[in-house]
């Protein structure tokens, strides 16, 4: 059986590459981006059956579960234990399918793609939508998009390998099946797209933009013919922006920059405390799960995605937003109820979407981004509205704080904008989705530089933001090593030294090693010579006398950015470069990085 699928997919593959040679890449970009599209948007239908069966799922068990008891055990609720059950099996899930480290985060592929590594397993197509799936479906507080993308990404690279397409192109399709995703969930071509190219794709061409912009388009329309509903937006702006509103627009920015501020901190802070407090995967699904069970029944509003209580905010409806506390209403006043949802939305949904993932769950901090956004902008107008002061349309400041914070997290302006105008159905808003975007992008910068997904990669200086030590971080030392000058020891003379090096005119530098292989120095070819002029100091001294200590060493598991690095704060031609046991393996060469660098400039380029 097995022998007959090996056959099938060889003949498929032939027959892929056959098509791509008689219609050129440049008709096979255009109709190999379509297709991505379909795909991806059928998989994002897919992720949204699968969570709205496993809610409805647990609906109804919590509600048989509640019939069962005798009346003196009614303060027993499986509710509370829901999002637990959901995210243990999206645990036992990864652990079961899902072989070598499994991600979770858009940073891996980020920074896969930074440095060019494209190939994507074919399972990741679907490992994602079942483990995010699994979590969010069952009330875990984290988002779809994140898992879609990943899985978007997946189906354009596994496309590209059947037609065994360059490096280039390979990339330019997983940006399609990324683009894909994020239009088919959101209904938003243009913000897919500018989402591929400003949070993903290192590199980015006008050439790519046809194949994307195709891609996205194609996953709007599939996503739409699965789900007829999907073309009504969520959040319809009825009235326009007014002019006596534009500074506290202005103001608006500079809060969504303070909130997406502590976003990326506070999630960043969980996440190493958990870590740090319960080592233990299994720790961490039972203490973390059951703490995010108590923020969940505690704020209902904070389960799964939120985007249905962003509409009841969007309408105004507030007394439904505090229906959704039924603990506090039995405690607090409905006007402390609403604050205290209002707060917890803001500052404890980043602490719930962490605890979801962390403890064992899937899912992304896109969804929740939006929904901090919402409740922030909403917030903002609520209490301008209380002073008096103004009367502002609290839908357009929510509309609009969505937009804010979503760059300060995300430092995507451009797709903020966007993507929040195609969700609302229209471009009304678009100046104040301008000034917002703009300010919450400047006053994050300083404080916060990189975005929720770069932050761990460059703090661990996987990732730079200088164009040309990021491409030779792409290649590995162990891949640029000059091995070929013979080594001498330490103990002979240094005219027996010459002798040995009598036919090696093409080495100008040369390993000084031990009997283990250890590095213990270097010698120049200019020193030795040096050494030579004096006969009786040729024949007294040994290489030991003459060596040099190396100004730095290399590690093979270096990349050529942390060889350039070193080598202009040591101002030396060249580094030595050893294993983990201190065994030479040979030199890295100033020229010879040049060269590699001018080699990957030519061989780089649009499509």
């Amino acid at each position: 059986m097995l022998h007959k699928v090996l056959y099938l997919h060889r003949r498929i593959r032939v027959a892929a590459q056959s098509c791509r040679d008689k219609i050129g890449m440049n008709a096979l970009a255009v109709a190999l981006a379509v297709a991505i599209g379909a795909i991806a948007a059928a998989a994002a239908a897919l992720l949204r059956f699968m969570v709205d069966f496993i809610g409805k799922c647990g609906d109804k068990l919590d509600a048989a579960f509640d019939n069962s008891l005798p009346d003196g055990l009614s303060w027993l609720q499986l509710a509370f234990f829901v999002p637990l059950i959901g995210i243990a099996l999206s645990y036992l899930f990864q652990r079961t399918f899902c072989s070598g480290r499994y991600a979770k985060s858009l940073s891996p592929l980020i920074l896969s793609l930074h440095r060019h590594k494209t190939k994507i397993k074919f399972s990741e197509i679907f490992t994602h939508l079942f483990s995010s799936a699994l979590a969010v479906g069952a009330g875990g507080s984290a988002g779809l998009e994140a898992p879609s993308v990943l899985s978007g990404a997946a189906i354009g690279s596994v496309s590209s390998s059947l037609f065994s397409v360059g490096n280039k192109y390979r990339m330019l399709f997983i940006g399609c099946g990324a683009a894909s995703a994020i239009s088919a969930i959101f209904g938003s071509p243009i913000g897919g797209v500018l989402f591929a190219v400003e949070v993903l794709l290192p590199e980015f061409s006008v050439g790519a933009l046809v194949p994307m912009l195709m891609a996205s388009g194609v996953a709007t329309v599939v996503s739409r013919l699965i789900f007829p509903d999907s073309g009504e937006t969520i959040f319809k702006v009825v009235s326009d922006w007014r002019i006596e509103a534009v500074p506290f627009y202005f103001l608006l920015g500079v809060v969504s920059a303070l909130v997406g501020i502590y976003v990326i901190k506070s999630s960043y802070w969980l996440n190493s405390k958990l870590k740090k407090l319960l080592i233990s995967a299994w720790h961490r699904l039972i203490f973390g799960g059951l703490a995010l069970c108590v923020i969940l029944t505690i704020f209902p509003v904070l389960r799964g995605q939120g985007y249905n209580f962003i509409e009841r905010a969007f309408s105004g409806d507030a007394d439904a937003l505090v229906k959704a506390a039924p603990l506090l209403n039995g405690v607090l006043s409905p006007e402390w109820v609403l604050v205290l949802i209002l707060l917890a939305a803001i500052f404890l949904k980043s602490f719930a979407s962490v605890l979801t993932v962390e403890s064992g769950g899937d899912g992304g901090i896109f969804a929740p981004t939006m929904f901090i956004g919402a409740f922030t902008g909403f917030a903002f107008a609520r209490l301008v509205n209380l002073t008096g002061v103004i009367e502002l349309n609290e839908a357009n400041f929510l509309v609009v704080g969505m937009c804010g914070v979503f760059t300060a997290v995300m430092r995507a302006p451009l797709t903020g904008v966007f993507l929040i105008a195609e969700v609302c159905g229209g471009y009304q808003l678009l100046v104040p989705l301008m000034i917002v975007s703009a300010l919450s992008w400047i006053f994050s910068r300083p404080f916060e530089p990189n975005s929720i997904y770069r932050k761990v990669l460059v703090e661990n200086h996987l990732l730079v933001d200088d164009p040309d030590l990021a491409m030779l971080k792409r290649l590995p030392v162990r891949l640029n090593l000059d091995n070929s000058a013979p080594a001498l020891t330490p103990e002979i003379s240094l005219m027996s030294a010459a002798f040995v090096l009598e036919n090696e005119s093409d080495h100008q530098v040369f390993p000084v090693l031990d009997a283990e292989g250890r590095l213990c120095g270097t010698l120049g070819r200019a020193q030795l010579n040096s050494a030579l002029l004096d006969p009786q100091m040729a024949n007294d001294l040994v290489v030991f006398d003459l060596m040099k200590k190396p100004v730095g060493i290399l590690s093979v598991d270096d990349d050529l950015a942390m060889a350039m690095t070193k080598l202009e704060k040591s101002g030396a031609d060249f580094l030595p470069v050893v294993n983990s046991d201190e065994v030479f393996r040979g030199f890295v060469f100033r020229t010879d990085i040049f060269d590699q660098y001018r080699r990957m400039v030519r061989e780089s380029g649009g499509f």
